[in-house]
């Protein structure tokens, strides 16, 4: 479909509207949470490892992080958490990668700059310029993710279809509550980074500009930095490549059509650059702990054997399909996706199922506090595609389909704002939600009586230990 503005005017006012509407509730929720919460940050938890590189190289000069020799984990910055663990080798390596640091980078050196030129606020990193820079690196890139996705949907859809898609998506997804409510984690930089990729990849064929190439390889590699399980979003990219056309679906066709992608002079380029952008980690590790490879979730894994699949799904406590039902529709799609576009259909499909058994094979498979299953948010781009193939079908159905599916979306968009905002209040708990509490708290903007009783906290030991509660 040839980009003309003039015939996607629908889809340009919808990314406008975004970005009116994201900037003026994170302007909001910042205001509130500043007057509400003297000590409102948004550099803790998981939020503050990915970000911990950053002032332990920067101004504290010791990207080794050496300095925990000498203080506690938990350092004066006011209560954040570096959560390193030491090596068998003796060297400190933070759980988390460092990707998302290398993305928020630009930010956090406008922040330090301001800080050093204002002298009102202290200079360690976590004081309040640094918060609003994680705040703005995570609208940035959620934005920036959804001018990409546009960008892809008008490949396969039209501007009616695109514009809906986006706006589900936008409101009707914890997306929102991610790029709003809790910023700082890597969720909205997945997403930005994943719409960028199957953007690239859809021209393939055709623009085999060296550059291309490079920033397609540094995007792969940027993506599997910030969480190394996101080598799985990966698989489908060859699908999306012009060589499998609708018209193109012979086996033959599929493996001259890989072997085309994976094994050209573009991919080499690509395969380097990814190397590059991970080296410094690969590097980091073997300084710190001798091996090049090092696992630095210490005692946390996977239970393969124990997927919790239903509970990631459906459970009250952080099921996806509770928290976010507007996705029904997305995995609905899948089906008239793949009968459109076979293989990218089929890759998509057998990904998804992929992602899901993994994600939800994790330890801790509610990923502790937050709002609904917030790992599935690094898949939305892939299934903004299923999505829009299932809107598509259903506008071309009796007017009372349309409108049926309309309240449907207009319902599930309501019930995700409104659950945001519950949410911050804390009406639904961060880990231990029940049927009991959910029902009680029901679109109610009130604590019911008894209400902490209840609730049911995780074992999370037991847990971690056996996969079980």
């Amino acid at each position: 479909m040839q980009m003309n503005w003039k015939n996607n005017i629908w889809s340009l006012l919808c990314l406008l509207f975004l970005a009116v509407f994201y900037i003026q509730s994170t302007k909001d929720v910042v205001q509130e949470k500043r007057f509400f919460d003297a000590h409102w940050t948004n550099l803790r938890d998981d939020a503050g490892i990915y970000y911990a590189y950053l002032p332990a190289t920067f101004i504290k000069k010791d990207f080794r992080f050496s300095f925990l020799d000498r203080e506690p984990a938990t350092v004066p910055e006011k209560g954040i958490q570096y959560w390193a663990f030491k090596s068998d080798k003796g060297g400190w390596v933070p759980k988390m990668t460092l990707g998302k640091a290398l993305l928020d980078a630009p930010f956090f050196f406008v922040a330090d700059a301001y800080t050093l030129s204002s002298e009102k606020f202290e200079r360690t990193g976590f004081s309040l310029p640094y918060k609003y820079a994680i705040v703005a690196a995570t609208l940035f890139y959620t934005l920036l993710g959804f001018f990409m996705l546009r960008l892809v949907l008008l490949r396969f859809f039209n501007d009616r279809i695109t514009a809906m898609a986006l706006l589900t998506i936008a409101l009707g997804t914890n997306l929102f509550h991610y790029t709003t409510y809790e910023t700082g984690y890597t969720h909205p930089h997945n997403f930005f980074m994943l719409s960028t990729l199957i953007w690239l990849a859809l021209s393939w064929k055709e623009n085999k500009s060296i550059w291309r190439s490079i920033i397609f390889g540094l995007l792969c590699g940027l993506l599997v930095l910030v969480r190394p399980i996101n080598l799985i979003l990966l698989l489908p990219l060859p699908f999306f490549s012009n060589y499998f056309l609708p018209e193109q679906l012979s086996k033959s066709t599929l493996l001259s059509g890989l072997k085309t992608f994976l094994f050209s002079r573009q991919m080499l380029v690509a395969l380097l650059a990814a190397f590059v952008i991970n080296l410094p980690q690969l590097l980091f590790w073997k300084m710190q702990s001798g091996s090049w490879f090092y696992y630095s979730y210490n005692d946390e894994g996977f239970f393969f054997t124990k997927p919790h699949i239903f509970n990631g799904l459906f459970s009250f406590r952080k099921g996806w399909f509770i928290y976010t039902p507007i996705m029904l529709f997305a995995v609905l799609g899948l089906y008239w996706l793949i009968k459109q576009y076979r293989w990218m259909g089929w890759s998509l499909t057998i990904t998804f199922l992929l992602f899901v058994y993994i994600t939800f094979s994790w330890w801790c498979w509610w990923y502790g506090g937050g709002f609904g299953a917030r790992t599935m948010i690094d898949f939305y781009p892939y299934l903004a595609l299923p999505l829009a193939a299932l809107l598509t079908i259903i506008l071309k159905k009796h007017w009372i389909f349309k409108v049926v599916t309309g309240l449907l979306l207009l319902g599930a968009i309501k019930l995700n704002t409104f659950q945001t905002k519950q949410y911050h209040l804390s009406l639904i708990h961060w880990d231990s939600m029940t049927y009991e509490a959910y029902k009680a708290v029901f679109m109610q903007d009130k604590f019911p009586e008894n209400y902490a009783e209840m609730l049911a906290e995780p074992e999370y030991q037991k847990q971690k230990e056996t996969g079980n509660e």
